[in-house]
């Protein structure tokens, strides 16, 4: 018994140029080909646009008063042993000290409303200063929370720090942990062979593309309120 198709046609041979149907076949083929061509051009178009219009970095969940100083350059870092240590990680003294204290003194700063309407965390007023508020960048924090840490890990040695409660350190462990993981470095780290340990040794002195510390602390001064450990009277909201 031979099988009845229903609902569908053959596709005419490719040597089958003779009838019509071929004809309006090959029409359909080439029309179909040039609106494919089109459609890969316009998309390819669209990617291209959408691709100038995105920023060269992750946006921030909100908005920054200093976000407009924000630039990008590269940092050899530091490996902090043998002759490559810098001041920050030498052995305590009061050039050392002052160093540390100098990265985040001047850390809150004066915005005027129209800036800190504009936050989505909300902050308050200068009860004496109408018109402005009252702000500080979260790096100035966490560089602060390294300074205390590396303060305690010295005190054995008779320098003159002041102890602080764990309920402290802890906090400033937190926050450092929580900035680390925020901003996840993707540098690569390398091993790279070593003739004097004769083994390959992971190296830390890697080029890393780094936000402009010096823009963001010269745009802080400028805004700065004082010292940074005295508050100003605030508004109760």
């Amino acid at each position: 018994m031979r099988t009845k198709t229903v609902g569908y046609s053959f596709l005419p041979t490719a040597d089958d140029t003779s009838g019509k149907d071929s004809d309006v076949a090959k029409g359909t083929s080439s029309g179909t080909h040039l609106v494919l061509c089109l459609s890969l051009l316009c998309n390819l178009v669209l990617l291209a646009l959408l691709a100038r219009q995105q920023p060269l970095s992750f946006p921030e969940a909100g908005y920054s008063p200093a976000q407009h100083v924000i630039q990008y350059k590269t940092v050899k870092f530091h490996r902090g042993t043998a002759d490559d240590i810098p001041l920050f990680e030498s052995a305590p003294s009061t050039e050392g000290d002052e160093a540390w204290r100098d990265l985040y003194v001047a850390s809150i700063v004066k915005i005027p409303k129209s800036e800190a309407v504009k936050m989505i965390n909300k902050t308050s007023s200068i009860l004496h200063d109408q018109g402005s508020y009252i702000t500080a960048l979260d790096v100035f924090h966490q560089l602060h929370c390294l300074d205390m840490i590396r303060q305690q890990l010295e005190l054995p040695s008779g320098t003159n720090y002041t102890r602080v409660g764990m309920r402290h350190v802890r906090h400033c462990v937190g926050a450092i942990r929580q900035s680390l993981m925020c901003y996840a470095d993707t540098t690569p780290v390398v091993w790279q062979w070593s003739t004097e340990l004769m083994r390959a040794e992971q190296r830390d002195d890697l080029l890393h593309t780094c936000r402009d510390f010096d823009q963001i602390q010269r745009w802080t001064r400028e805004h700065n309120m004082g010292m940074g450990e005295i508050i100003p009277d605030l508004t109760p909201h």
